[in-house]
């Protein structure tokens, strides 16, 4: 016999894509992608969903990053803007990844970039860096889990952040200005 679920699988809500970025909301997680340059405007835009967000889902927000190979280091104004939100995100905030899925210089650059971030907002909720989706969704739904009652999978969470890729990608191909 099949057991229905209490609550019936989320809706993946794109919010926002640009040639650079995405965002998309599944349930009571944020879903961020970035492709290309990451800009101090994006990561307010983004604490204003985790308002949003938390108000929707008071015992609190995950918030799940890819930084696509193709993605450029930040600028010193989006550093400061990308740890302003860590540190304006406390007690909204229940757990939070970036996942970067290289290797070599660049995925160096990366974790050296994450770990600076950390060491100086020092946020107080789990936070990881993973090379693998996969395993960034094991753990995300793992610390949702923690927060009650789970609308969605490890499989779902990764079908919506691929989703989500698929929408910047697509929205790269339409853009005249960008013929890489």
């Amino acid at each position: 016999m099949t057991r229905l679920s209490a609550h019936p699988r989320p809706t993946l809500r794109v919010v926002e894509v640009d040639i650079n970025h995405g965002k998309a909301v599944l349930a009571g997680m944020l879903l961020a992608v970035w492709r290309k340059e990451t800009t101090p405007e994006a990561f307010q835009r983004m604490d204003v969903l985790v308002q949003e967000l938390s108000r929707q889902y008071p015992s609190g927000v995950g918030i799940l990053q890819t930084i696509e190979k193709t993605a450029v280091p930040p600028e010193a104004d989006t550093k400061r803007e990308f740890v302003r939100g860590m540190v304006v995100g406390e007690g909204r905030i229940k757990h939070f990844s970036v996942v970067h899925e290289a290797s070599g210089f660049h995925a160096a650059i990366v974790r050296a970039i994450m770990s600076g971030v950390y060491l100086f907002a020092r946020p107080k909720f789990p936070h990881m860096v993973f090379s693998s989706l996969a395993d960034a969704a094991a753990w995300h739904v793992q610390q949702q889990r923690a927060l009650g009652p789970l609308p969605f999978n490890e499989a779902d969470l990764v079908n919506a952040v691929q989703t989500l890729q698929s929408f910047v990608a697509d929205y790269r191909a339409r853009d005249a200005g960008d013929l890489r």
